[in-house]
């Protein structure tokens, strides 16, 4: 599925309140839709002066997340946004941030492109891209279904409709 449209969602919102250094924690870039997010952070990267952008791959795992995110969070000019590919990266990155006195969203606004449970439980709430999991599962399942049948590689298709679900983890860029 394409996630154009999802990734530049939250990079609208990001630079709409005013965060021009974004950090992108992916997984691997082997994945279509990672490579596609890398692609769209690259992108936005090049339309303003002022921003500082990168995509930080990774495994998926919270490991991993905790590392990315202790890098750029170390780094002599941090981030004042990260989105995280998955809501595992984003918990941990939160719980990075945390520990080592980052506050959430006062110093470093976070973002997930996943809407489970889990990020709504921790505080702050993680801002996140929601989507109906079931219609992406049923396009999914379409695709593969005509893939398996088709002699050619078929292109990806877009995904079920986004909304920007704003919660505690995001605000203002910090002046």
């Amino acid at each position: 599925m394409d996630d154009s449209d999802a990734t530049d969602t939250v990079l609208r919102y990001l630079r709409a309140l005013g965060h021009r250094r974004i950090a992108h924690v992916s997984g691997p870039p082997e994945f279509e839709h990672t490579a596609l997010r890398i692609d769209r952070v690259r992108a936005f990267a090049g339309t303003d002066v002022d921003d500082r952008m990168e995509s930080v791959p990774t495994d998926y795992s919270a490991e991993a997340g905790a590392a990315a995110t202790r890098r750029l969070l170390s780094g002599a000019t941090r981030p004042t946004a990260i989105v995280f590919d998955n809501d595992v990266l984003a918990v941990a990155g939160l719980g990075v941030a945390s520990e080592m006195g980052v506050r959430v969203p006062q110093d470093v606004s976070i973002v997930s492109f996943d809407d489970s449970a889990m990020i709504r439980l921790v505080r702050p709430a993680i801002t996140s891209l929601t989507r109906d999991t079931v219609e992406l599962g049923q396009r999914a399942a379409v695709l593969l279904r005509e893939q398996i049948e088709s002699e050619v590689h078929l292109p990806s298709r877009p995904g079920p409709e986004l909304t920007l679900s704003v919660r505690e983890s995001t605000a203002r860029a910090a002046p």
